[in-house]
């Protein structure tokens, strides 16, 4: 799912169920199959798919050795689909070598222009996608991108413009990043220079700050994200006049924090 190929049939809670039934004992592989794909339901087969996403190779929630699958974190990391995106969020680099983590980064990068497409399955946007890219893309590719963008808190749903009858996949980092600062060990209370801020989300947050680093400014995801938090006061952005310590948010006329950022509070 996560490495050269991603599968739509390896959604979130399919993940998750498996994580579930091997929490407590040791599961033989053709029991676990069967537990999922009884015979009597018939059709192609997706449990091989669902293993892969959630294994040491990919996810790193469950380990399959010799043919036999047993959890590989603690059992607070499968509470419920929340305890399990969190823990994914703050091991995202497991899969940064993978095609999903390159296709995340070429859809962050896009930034306004994700606008002018009406679905993520369009061509002209897995074409413009893939510019910037070193691996193909096809529909079934961009599906399941689409289950698991949704689940870590990558965007949400919406129709581009009202001429528009798909929905696309508009990019808002709200959600990850709330997740990215709770998993982080930034402390409630406490104002931060923003590079310090950065160094503390990097591991979580580098798959949408591919060139941030470098040029200190974040792609609308992320500045969607950063000025929603503020706008619900978990955070407090502020920008000091004369600081050195600019980084800058993706430009927003319509917003007071238009660009320019230099401090964060973590509020709550």
């Amino acid at each position: 799912m996560f490495a050269d190929k991603m599968k739509h049939e390896a959604i979130p809670e399919r993940v998750f169920a498996l994580c579930e039934l091997v929490k407590n004992k040791t599961w033989n592989e053709s029991d676990a199959k069967e537990y999922f794909e009884p015979p009597a339901l018939k059709g192609s087969s997706y449990f091989p798919m669902v293993r892969d996403a959630a294994s040491q190779y990919q996810l790193g929630l469950i380990n399959v050795t010799d043919k036999k699958i047993k959890l590989a974190v603690d059992k607070s990391v499968v509470v419920n689909m929340e305890t399990m995106r969190k823990y994914i969020i703050a091991h995202i680099n497991m899969i940064k070598t993978g095609l999903f983590y390159e296709t995340s980064q070429a859809y962050f990068d896009l930034n306004e222009k994700v606008y002018e497409y009406g679905s993520v399955t369009e061509q002209n946007l897995m074409d413009a996608l893939q510019k910037d890219m070193s691996r193909k893309l096809d529909v079934d590719d961009m599906r399941a991108w689409r289950f698991w963008a949704a689940y870590l808190g990558f965007g949400h749903l919406a129709r581009s413009s009202t001429n528009q009858p798909q929905m696309n996949f508009l990019p808002n980092l709200y959600r990850y990043l709330q997740a990215a600062v709770e998993v982080s060990p930034l402390e409630k209370g406490k104002e931060y220079r923003f590079d310090e801020f950065i160094s503390a989300i990097q591991s979580s947050c580098e798959i949408a700050m591919k060139d941030a680093l470098n040029s200190r400014r974040l792609n609308m995801a992320m500045s969607y994200g950063l000025r929603m938090m503020h706008d619900n006061g978990e955070v407090e952005l502020r920008y000091q006049l004369d600081n050195k310590n600019l980084w800058y948010l993706y430009p927003s006329d319509l917003h007071a924090l238009r660009s320019e950022v230099s401090h964060i509070t973590i509020r709550r």
